[in-house]
């Protein structure tokens, strides 16, 4: 006779025994940072983008980078001091590559080692000097784009680039670091800087829509800097969207970090986002982004992958977090429709990797935040299917035990890092396995928390 199928609980439990057992392995196979470097950095292991291969590592990359490793034994590091040597030796391999020499941003160059620096003071002490030291540039470097960006508005231009107000590129992820920062011993000393990009964030937010190509546009409209043929048009997602503002801005006051109208400028990205919200048979959603044929025809695309980046999962993480700050049940119901609708089409078809970017772990740590927030909300459950859906993916041929899967690599990448490799993996199952929120607020990152 068959053995009867694990009841739920049981189902849950072994998925959390299986998460702890990757979680350990994959922070064996990233203690050396030489080593991970080396195979990161193999000359095969490329993104082929059209005419620009790029490789999968730079040292000082939060996303793909010593920072991001150093992230995962930051949280680990918090319950087991034991690992606290591992993060130290990646967050000294990142100081050691040269910290001036990329563009600022909370995923690159000093603002990326801060975050992670700052992740480890959180998670078990220390750093206060290099953060200090840290903190003094990037708080100027802050203030003066804030400025460039107001300057901007005055003269009627649009946002122009994603990446002068978006989390990876721009103001509010530098934003979430400040915020973050705030609420420790340099509060005092951040608090100038993070005013400034609050500002200037809520000033886009708040401005009257502009004029170009005989439309009124909304002045989040992205002009310069496209990636891969996109056209011009205003970006919905929450990686490089109006939707990481709106978490930031909806984060800051919840933690009473308050300027003038923040709360009007989250009700205006609230309006331009019920403006595009579309209905299909899973619920609401929301495109990823509205170029100007849309715009003008007034009709949303369909429904595209649900990942943390872009589309329905990310944005109603985004929407959760500012029903939250100016307590509107209608914006949280919402967005747990609209999460509850991106999980029913999640599929392999449309998710092809394991990572958080725009794969399952994004997901499952969408989930794990929103069943943290909402208890008794049915959550776990999900997060046990996402969960087991990560899983899948562990290859123990694998150098970093997960490989990345994308049209423009001409092979399974082997990326270690945060954002789309397997340090990230490993935070979120470690998440998932202890069933607590993150020492550190690691997502933070993702504007998550």
């Amino acid at each position: 006779m068959p053995s009867p199928a694990p009841a739920p609980a049981d189902r849950g439990a072994a998925h959390r025994r299986a998460a702890a057992g990757v979680v350990a392995e994959i922070a064996d196979r990233l203690a050396e940072p030489d080593r991970v470097a080396g195979i990161a950095g193999a000359p095969d292991n490329l993104m082929r983008y059209p005419g620009d291969p790029q490789p999968v590592w730079h040292p000082l990359l939060l996303s793909d980078g010593h920072p991001g490793v150093g992230l995962l034994f930051a949280e680990l590091a918090a319950g087991a001091p034991e690992l606290r040597g591992r993060a130290h030796a990646h967050l000294s391999a990142a100081l050691g590559s040269g910290i001036r020499l990329l563009p600022q941003s909370l995923f690159s160059g000093m603002v990326a080692l801060a975050f992670a620096g700052h992740a480890a003071a959180t998670g078990f002490g220390g750093y206060a000097s290099m953060l200090a030291g840290l903190d003094r540039h990037i708080t100027g470097q802050a203030r003066e784009r804030a400025r460039a960006d107001r300057e901007r508005l005055r003269a009627g231009e649009p946002a122009g680039a994603w990446n002068r107000y978006d989390v990876l590129g721009g103001a509010a992820g530098i934003g979430r670091y400040l915020l973050a920062r705030h609420d420790s011993a340099a509060g005092p000393a951040v608090r100038p800087a993070l005013t400034d990009v609050l500002e200037s964030l809520v000033a886009t937010a708040v401005a009257d829509d502009l004029d170009r190509h005989g439309t009124r546009l909304p002045s989040w409209w992205v002009t310069d800097g496209l990636e891969h043929g996109l056209p011009e048009h205003v970006n919905l997602g929450l990686a490089h969207g109006v939707s990481g503002p709106l978490a930031l801005l909806s984060v800051a006051w919840r933690q009473g970090v308050r300027v003038d109208r923040q709360d009007e400028a989250i009700e205006r990205i609230m309006a331009l986002l019920s403006r595009w919200r579309a209905t299909d048979d899973a619920g609401p959603r929301w495109p990823h982004l509205i170029t100007l044929p849309r715009l003008r025809s007034g009709r949303p695309p369909e429904r595209a992958r649900d990942s943390w980046c872009y589309g329905a999962a990310g944005t109603a993480r985004a929407v959760h977090l500012a029903g939250v700050a100016l307590d509107r049940a209608d914006w949280r119901a919402e967005a747990h429709a609209a999460l509850r609708g991106a999980l029913t089409v999640a599929s392999d078809e449309l998710i092809h990797d394991s990572a958080l970017c725009h794969g399952w772990a994004g997901l499952l740590q969408i989930v794990l935040r929103m069943a943290h927030d909402s208890p008794g909300s049915g959550y776990h459950a999900l997060a046990d299917g996402l969960a087991a859906r990560v899983l899948a993916g562990y290859d123990p041929e694998a150098p970093f035990r997960y490989r990345y899967r994308h049209a423009l690599a001409a092979r399974d990448l082997d990326r270690p890092g945060f954002l789309e490799g397997a340090a990230g993996i490993a935070l979120v199952l470690h998440a998932y396995a202890t069933g607590d929120a993150p020492a550190t607020s690691w997502d933070s990152a993702m504007l998550l928390s």
